[in-house]
């Protein structure tokens, strides 16, 4: 009787460890029902080296950090991810309308966008003013007073120059003169002919473009904060766990680093929580 029951035991215990082997499997399997058909929709402004752009003019396949990320997620899930290339402010509407199925674009992730979708923080960066190299007075944000400031449309930073306007306005000096355009390149641009005295991007941006233009560029001043890429999907509980799970499973078998080294980016970058308060 005791050997019976020792034996029903054991096989309890072998059944539960068998069952709870295929959950995981099952789980790893698992992938959202935008992915169905074989193919991930990602919505991107193409215009964010390193992390997505056309290497060469008259290209048509995307490079950086962001494609191998997405590349490397979409094959988890048995598909091939299709890029929608479209302007920076309409990227996070397209998920609205389903003509994209994540959103992925050197985009911060801010309470204010997670109002209303899922995001998934992956990769760390901090804000930066940028000038021209020549420009030897400007060595902090409010030396841009009374002076031109090229931004990006659609980005957080705009919010930056009207919090800094505001400061300089109590202060009585003349605020920032922003203007804006729609896309990374053609701020920098604007600094580079003259037009701006400078500009406020990222980290990995400014990087990128003082490579492109060696001595040409600048950065006086690094904001204290850090900030956090991500990538955003309609809101859904389940689909966001499953992107979480790709990503993390990335970091884990080590190919989020090597990608951070293909892109001579920070090897720390993508040490960060991928939850959200």
């Amino acid at each position: 009787m005791m050997k019976n029951q020792s034996g029903l035991k054991s096989a309890l215990i072998a059944g539960g460890l068998l069952a709870a082997l295929m959950g995981q499997a099952q789980a790893a399997g698992q992938k959202p029902d935008f992915v169905s058909g074989g193919v991930l929709k990602v919505c991107t402004s193409g215009e964010f080296p390193p992390m997505e752009y056309y290497e060469n003019p008259g290209d048509k396949d995307l490079v950086g950090f962001e494609i191998d990320l997405l590349d490397a997620i979409a094959k988890r899930w048995d598909a091939k991810a299709e890029y929608v290339v479209g302007d920076f402010k309409g990227l996070l509407p397209s998920l609205d309308s389903k003509r994209c199925d994540l959103v992925a674009s050197g985009i911060l992730i801010t309470p204010a966008r997670l109002e209303k979708y899922d995001g998934i923080p992956y990769f760390g960066s901090h804000i930066v003013l940028v000038t021209a190299a020549s420009d030897k007075e400007t060595k902090a944000p409010a030396d841009v007073s009374g002076k031109v400031m090229a931004i990006e449309a659609g980005t957080s930073y705009e919010k930056i120059v009207a919090d800094l306007n505001t400061e300089l306005e109590a202060a009585g000096k003349p605020p920032v003169q922003a203007q804006t355009y729609p896309s990374a390149a053609g701020v920098i641009q604007q600094i580079l002919v003259g037009r701006a005295t400078a500009t406020i991007t990222q980290d990995t941006t400014a990087a990128y473009r003082m490579l492109q233009v060696p001595g040409k560029l600048s950065i006086p001043y690094t904001y204290d904060q850090s900030e956090n890429y991500g990538i955003y999907l309609r809101k859904s509980a389940g689909d966001r766990e499953m992107l979480k799970q790709a990503i993390e499973a990335l970091q884990a078998s080590g190919e989020m680093k090597a990608m951070l080294k293909k892109w001579n980016l920070p090897e720390t970058a993508t040490d960060v929580s991928h939850d959200v308060k």
